[in-house]
């Protein structure tokens, strides 16, 4: 979009939040959600335009807690190999 390359299909965004993705596909704005509506109409216009596709994924497999929470060894090592391509 901003790069000006033509997009064959729709980007997947992987999302560990049920609430997330319901309000960028149904714009449900409540009382408490109201302050993200600028930001949240942004994201609805490119799932409703085809440009993104929000996918539900388990917290557990959220490699970008890697970065941001504290996890297990197990755990940290598993989303390791992922994120660095080795899954063996």
């Amino acid at each position: 979009m901003e790069l000006r390359f033509t997009q064959l299909h729709a980007t997947t965004i992987y999302e560990d939040n049920t609430g997330c993705i319901s309000l960028a596909q149904r714009m449900h704005l409540r009382n408490r959600s109201k302050h993200i509506a600028l930001r949240l109409s942004f994201v609805s216009a490119l799932i409703e335009s085809g440009q993104l596709t929000p996918v539900q994924s388990a917290s557990a497999d959220n490699i970008a807690d890697l970065g941001t929470a504290a996890c297990a060894r197990p755990a940290f090592e598993r989303m390791k190999a992922i994120m660095f391509g080795d899954r063996r």
